[in-house]
């Protein structure tokens, strides 16, 4: 049975029910609250309101010494419809006097001090809104333990920047609500945060609290005009009366930020108070006054709704479908719309991973979360393996990382981070947790040793450890490995400030944008040494994500430089089809490479303002750089690399692979001044389509 409804049944038998009961009338709907002692607390509860789960009933947990000074316990609140519903009797002391707050401070108190929440499904979602951390989470611990809820029960639905810190620091960011960065997560997101306060109208509520109309629900719910003006009249009413308590109605009721209680989605702020709500007040009156017959009032309605649509910023808002209005309407009901300045954003690679239950550490030892499950138990074991003597573990979180599409079930994921601290170690660090790619016997030892002899090259790859496991179906065994995470961002969430002039943010500094060329080119370089090949998709696996930039702060011209360049997978290393020692097959490995390489480095040269000749001399002069670099590794200890025999089954092919890689490595040097013609030669080529595509 859902644990909020068990928690209700066991009030009604163990809480001291109040005599008196307390009758409101809210939105023109008379509500019957109870209320229940337990000890020092009191819990109110609108009649009714179990049967009403499924609608995201409203709660309000509060200090009963926030409303009347001295008094003792908490009181808890459980109502439909919006939270006004409880608020409003609450503060002026209709609910049984527990509140003596002056009319002056009210708002205050209710956006500071009063936590606003909501039953979504099985679990109460927080949303924190002015409420401290520290109150938030007295709060959280408070009805877990009242009302026998389990960590994943109670939800933080907004990212408040010190309440994430605060669960990190138990290992517990799961409990915060991730936000969705593809597509279709936030469609689900979406659907989700649907709800009615009393009419048929819908909304999207926020996490502040904000009840967001759409163009498109308003034109559904304007049809019952003409069909059922009855509905239609009880829905103007919710967006135009004042109710009983109230001092503005739901439309002029502030309620975060400049937004109100009910706020018109798509349009600039404040132009519905100007316009729109007006005329919906204006619409009002006449039907209560009876100047307007049901004709006249699918004329008005008509004419408010094409209003409605004229004010629209973007045209795409009139279709729930869009992309457009699907990532909009998700900033605002996440709050995120407050801290994105801009017209968009750069997605961080933090954004794209998403906390699973793990444990919270006591004094080094685990306390595993109740839902997780036995690969993250794996990871955080080896975690604790990993550590020095006296080196005790003081908080990790599992994180998995989330794919482009979205469509793998959370927790089914193939890539796993875990970020971890320890009393040795001022910061975070963090490892990477992947299934293999195959599950071929002795696959994981090839690529292990795949990374050890490119790293000996001087390729800058992670450290690698394999893990093995067993699947919990069957005996088919999984294998697994960690790596460390590399430090920094791959080329597409490199934030845009760091190209920016330190004294003029308008300007690009031209200099960091020739730097991170050169490390594209010098990323290149060992692309090519180790044959990256992706025989699905006939590229290098260059350019998409897995070559991470690491910036620092230089002194000397104070400003951010980038400072080098790791590969963050091994996938596709020694994989060139063919191994023929001969010239054709150089020529057709330059050819191939280098003009996957002009692409990507022209997709990288379209967003700054350096001409590509300039981009492409710094790219070629980062290849030139690396592949002496390596040439010179292979050089010293030639005769090592060339008697390495690992024990790896033959199907593998590794010493045939290997020692054709160290023989187009030394070719790559040799063939240097060929191979910058040859690139200059496909960025022309590139250029020339690039204008004409323009033209």
């Amino acid at each position: 049975m859902n644990s909020i409804k068990q928690f209700l049944q066991r009030l009604k038998r163990s809480g001291k029910k109040r005599s008196t009961c307390v009758k409101t009338l809210s939105m023109g709907k008379e509500r019957v609250f109870t209320a229940y002692d337990l000890n020092q607390d009191t819990f109110i509860i609108e009649r009714g309101v179990e049967r009403a789960l499924e609608l995201r009933p409203s709660v309000l947990i509060v200090n009963k010494s926030d409303l009347k000074p001295r008094a003792k316990g908490k009181i808890f609140t459980l109502s439909t419809g919006n939270h006004s519903v409880a608020a409003f009797p609450l503060l002026d002391g209709r609910f049984w006097h527990l509140s003596n707050v002056p009319a002056q401070r009210r708002g205050d108190v209710l956006m500071s001090k009063i936590l606003c929440a909501n039953v979504v499904k099985r679990t109460i979602e927080f949303s924190q809104r002015e409420i401290t951390t520290r109150d938030l989470v007295i709060y959280d611990e408070w009805l877990r333990s009242v009302a026998a809820l389990q960590l994943y029960e109670v939800v933080m639905a907004e990212r408040n920047d010190a309440t994430l810190e605060y669960f990190r620091h138990l290992g517990q960011e799961w409990r915060v609500k991730p936000l969705a960065w593809t597509e279709n997560e936030m469609r689900v997101a979406l659907r989700a945060s649907k709800k009615k306060i009393g009419s048929k109208l819908s909304y999207y509520h926020s996490a502040k609290g904000v009840h967001f109309l759409t163009f498109p629900e308003f034109k559904r719910f304007s049809e019952y005009a003409g069909s059922e003006p009855d509905i239609f009249i009880q829905g103007i009413k919710e967006l135009a009366s004042v109710f009983e308590g109230n001092r503005f109605s739901f439309t002029r009721m502030p309620k975060y930020r400049g937004h109100h209680e009910i706020e018109f989605f798509g349009i600039k702020r404040g132009q519905a108070l100007e316009t729109i709500i007006p005329e919906i007040e204006a619409l009002l009156e006449d039907i209560t006054l009876e100047r307007i017959g049901q004709l006249g009032l699918v004329e008005k309605t008509a004419a408010i709704l094409a209003h409605y649509e004229a004010l629209l910023t973007n045209s795409e808002f009139i279709d729930e479908g869009a992309k457009a209005f699907v990532e909009t309407l998700y900033m605002h009901i996440t709050g995120e719309v407050y801290s994105v300045i801009g017209d968009g954003s750069t997605i961080a690679f933090d954004d794209r991973r998403t906390a699973l239950p793990g444990a919270t550490f006591v004094e080094g030892r685990p306390i595993y979360h109740l839902g997780t499950d036995d690969r993250s138990e794996l990871l955080l074991s080896n975690l604790r393996a990993m550590t020095s003597k006296d080196e005790v573990i003081e908080y990790a979180n599992v994180y998995e990382l989330r794919g482009v599409t979205g469509d793998v079930p959370l927790g089914k994921g193939s890539t796993r981070e875990i970020v971890y601290k320890t009393n040795r170690c001022p910061i975070e660090h963090s490892f990477i947790e992947k299934r293999l790619s195959k599950s071929l016997k002795d696959y994981g030892s090839y690529m292990l040793t795949r990374v050890e002899s490119f790293k000996a090259l001087g390729i800058a790859l992670s450290d690698y450890r394999l893990l093995r496991r067993h699947s919990l179906k069957g005996k088919k065994r999984i294998d697994y490995f960690i790596r460390r995470r590399c430090e920094g961002e791959p080329i597409g969430s490199i934030p845009a400030n760091y190209f920016s002039d330190v004294d003029d943010s308008s300007r690009e500094e031209s200099s960091v944008v020739l730097a991170l060329a050169a490390l594209m080119g010098d990323a290149a370089a060992q692309n090519m040494a180790m044959k990256k090949y992706d025989p699905e998709s006939h590229s290098p696996r260059f350019g998409i994500g897995k070559e991470i930039y690491e910036f620092e702060y230089d002194i000397i011209s104070r400003k951010i430089i980038p400072k080098k360049v790791s590969t963050c997978s091994i996938r596709g290393s020694l994989a060139w089809p063919n191994l023929e020692y001969t010239d054709e097959n150089l020529t057709h490995i330059a050819n191939f490479y280098l003009l996957h390489y002009a692409h990507a480095l022209k997709e990288y040269q379209k967003k700054h303002r350096v001409p590509m000749r300039d981009v492409a001399a710094k790219f070629m002069d980062g290849f030139e750089y690396r592949t002496h670099a390596m040439a010179w590794e292979l050089a010293v200890m030639r005769d090592k690399f060339e008697s390495f025999k690992p024990s790896l089954p033959k199907n593998y092919g590794f010493e045939e692979k290997w020692r054709f890689a160290m023989w187009s490595l030394e070719r790559q040097e040799r063939r240097l001044a060929l191979l910058r013609k040859m690139f200059f030669k496909k960025v022309e080529i590139i250029e020339n389509e690039d204008i004409r595509s323009d033209s």
